[in-house]
């Protein structure tokens, strides 16, 4: 977005970071994505399977269940899946930590589904990875590649387009879904901190979009 005037660069820096392009003209520079709220998140799975995104559609059950970073949730394999206790270990990129997340109903009945919609199309869903990039060139050569952050973020900026949803979604926005239902049900931060693999809860607040006037409302709402 260009910034034409001394009132829409005003407007850029309230709304988030400038940037600048080459020619030395500012323009915002997206987020990584907000928590999607809950009449959102409806509508992007009805929009999913209108448009028979079955892999994406599993992807965004899967990513607001675990609060998984991007670069983890998409190199999920099906052979590293624990079919009896339904749990996964694995890895963590970004911080070489390891972590163990448990499947629950709604991962469960997912997995299964992406498993049918794969051996429709006949792939193997006792090995490789779960959320497969489909795309004419790598499934005409039956290629096993997962998922980009690059498309992912492409897939939910056509999401966020087609369904006008008035923040920006990212690569970020699965885990910072998970993170606020799980505050919103327990509020505790110390949970979700150590689940993010924060160093402090003041990190973790900020994420996962819990203001100062949230927490005043705590104080408000009880009443000893």
């Amino acid at each position: 977005m260009e910034v034409s005037s001394l009132a829409t660069y005003r407007l850029c820096y309230k709304k988030g970071k400038v940037g600048y392009s080459k020619n030395h003209a500012a323009y915002i520079q997206r987020e990584d994505g907000y928590q999607s709220k809950e009449e959102d998140l409806k509508k992007i799975r009805e929009y999913l399977k209108y448009k028979n995104k079955i892999t994406f559609l599993v992807f965004v059950n899967i990513g607001v269940n675990v609060g998984l970073r991007i670069s983890d949730l998409s190199t999920l394999r099906f052979e590293n899946i624990d079919r009896r206790s339904w749990t996964y270990t694995l890895i963590e990129k970004k911080t070489k930590k390891k972590r163990l997340i448990k499947f629950n109903a709604v991962c469960k009945k997912s997995i299964k589904e992406l498993e049918k919609y794969y051996e429709e199309l006949e792939y193997s869903t006792k090995e490789g990875y779960l959320f497969k990039s489909l795309s004419p060139y790598q499934k005409k050569l039956r290629l096993d590649k997962p998922f980009t952050i690059n498309g992912v973020s492409k897939e939910f900026k056509k999401i966020e387009e087609y369904l006008n949803i008035p923040y920006p979604l990212g690569s970020h926005s699965l885990r910072k879904t998970w993170g606020k239902n799980v505050y919103d049900a327990t509020l505790n931060i110390a949970l979700i901190m150590k689940a993010f693999n924060h160093s402090s809860p003041g990190i973790t607040l900020k994420y996962i979009g819990i203001e100062e006037e949230d927490i005043n409302k705590l104080y408000e709402g009880i009443e000893i």
